[in-house]
């Protein structure tokens, strides 16, 4: 039996990286001293001012190295505690019960230093939602292991072939703005005559001249510089997603749901199956072509990241009962409920005045300037897949609870429909209406769910949104 002087167990320090993350942060001042030296193109004040940042980043650096050594983590009855700082030391005791999700993520340069960056999120995200820190890879592991313990055994869902297919076009997502903007400026300097890429000789380079020379065959310029633009984006967008998705597993054992996978960053998630508090199956419009469907896992603070946990096709929704027992699909909305008092104007104001606009300046074009029309016409396809998803959502956006108190909400929200499951009673919910809705006994609900996501259900009837409860 341990005393109360007894010493605890020792404290270990974090991975070497937490002092670089640390010096990261401090950086800015460095880059102060240089600006007006830079600005001026006063070099000897350029070398005075590189001096003092020689002996600012030495400066720096020991500060990092001593909150380094006097930060670390050990573990203590079963509870995880964290240290930080020097002189006022301050301690985070975590209980793993309070865990509800602990991810473990590993880029290309901290696998070269051995290291892992280790996110911890809490079913109870009021004070303190997540936090992160870096370790060795096999201390992240154990740690892992003791806070959401399980045995990885036979894998629960492995996308292969068609599958895999799916999978990585769905989880693809939109490139960065800075991608965007430098194939733009080289799409434009090509199509303008300049043979500035004849240097490059590389066989992707190639190949996509030749689909852009294919394209002027049969589309105005203007319209071949937008196709090449958007077919070498959705490229690189299903490169990456490639990359994130490669050798993924999702295992479950016990009460904890284990998914893996990446090829370049390794990702690992493991998911308290008691803390889910929100399954959310999206209808994007990759999503509608492949009638396939991504689901992510909601839990805690965690708000499901960037990869679904599986995809499923109609008639597989016995492998999402299998993953969550509780889960209930919301079904089709029976039509009838909104034949009287249902507001139009609510759901395609935005999107049919968009497209309305649209319409107006292909007319224009069409009158004055015909060569911009095909470009201008373009713009017709995401405003017209705007007002089919918001005329969808027409009939079919509706909250309601099923037999077993979960609460089923579908919402549209851009192009993609959401269809949630929310297990947990720890939400806000709110009731608007206006005085035109209140005479037809309409409102707006409004949802505030535990990750801090707002949803929002529009022209339901105000007795069935006064019946929601929450007493999960």
């Amino acid at each position: 039996m341990k005393t109360q002087n007894a010493p605890g167990p020792a404290w270990r320090h974090f991975h070497i990286v937490y002092s670089l993350k640390l010096m990261q942060r401090m950086l800015v001042l460095c880059v102060v001293p240089l600006i007006e030296p830079l600005v001026h193109l006063n070099l000897a004040g350029l070398l005075g001012a590189l001096r003092q940042e020689l002996l600012l980043l030495a400066a720096l650096a020991a500060a990092a190295g001593v909150l380094w050594a006097c930060a670390g983590w050990r573990l203590e009855d079963g509870c995880l505690v964290l240290r930080a700082g020097v002189l006022a030391r301050r301690c985070r005791r975590l209980d793993p019960r309070q865990v509800a999700v602990v991810e473990l993520a590993r880029p290309p340069l901290l696998r070269l230093a051995g290291c892992t960056r280790v996110t911890l999120y809490f079913a109870k995200s009021a004070s303190m939602p997540k936090v992160s820190f870096y370790l060795p890879r096999a201390a992240a592991a154990g740690l892992a292991e003791v806070l959401l313990p399980t045995r990885a055994g036979q894998s629960f869902y492995k996308p292969t072939g068609a599958e895999r297919l799916g999978f990585v076009m769905l989880s693809a997502n939109l490139v960065t703005t800075a991608a965007l903007l430098w194939l733009s400026a080289r799409q434009t300097v090509e199509l303008l005559g300049e043979n500035l890429a004849g240097s490059l000789n590389s066989l992707t380079q190639k190949n996509l001249a030749r689909l852009e020379r294919l394209a002027e065959l049969f589309l105005p310029a203007g319209v071949a510089w937008l196709f090449t633009l958007v077919l070498v984006l959705w490229g690189i967008s299903l490169l990456v997603s490639l990359l994130k998705t490669a050798r993924f597993h999702v295992f479950r054992n016990g009460g904890v749901i284990l998914y893996r996978g990446g090829l370049l960053t390794h990702t690992e998630r493991r998911v308290r199956a008691s803390a889910v508090t929100v399954c959310d199956v999206r209808t994007t419009l990759a999503a509608r072509l492949l009638r396939r469907y991504p689901v992510y896992l909601a839990a805690g603070s965690f708000d499901g990241g960037d990869i679904p946990v599986l995809v499923y096709k109609k008639g597989q929704e016995a492998l999402l009962e299998a993953l969550m027992p509780e889960f209930r699909l919301p079904g089709p909305v029976r039509r009838g409920l909104y034949a009287n008092g249902r507001s139009l104007p609510v759901f395609l104001g935005l999107p049919g005045s968009l497209l309305g606009g649209c319409l107006v300046l292909v007319a224009v074009s069409a009158w004055q300037l015909p060569a911009l029309t095909p470009i201008l016409g373009l713009l017709l396809l995401p405003a017209l897949a705007l007002t089919l998803v918001a005329l969808e959502a027409f009939f079919t956006e509706d909250a309601g609870q099923s037999a077993g108190r979960v609460l089923l909400v579908q919402y549209s929200s851009g192009f993609t429909r959401h269809r949630l499951c929310v297990f947990t009673p720890d939400l806000a919910l709110s009731i608007r209406q206006t005085p035109f809705s209140e005479l037809q006994g309409r409102c707006n609900l409004r949802l505030l769910l535990p990750f801090y996501k707002k949803v929002r259900v529009r022209s339901l009837e105000f007795y069935r949104a006064a019946s929601l409860r929450l007493d999960v």
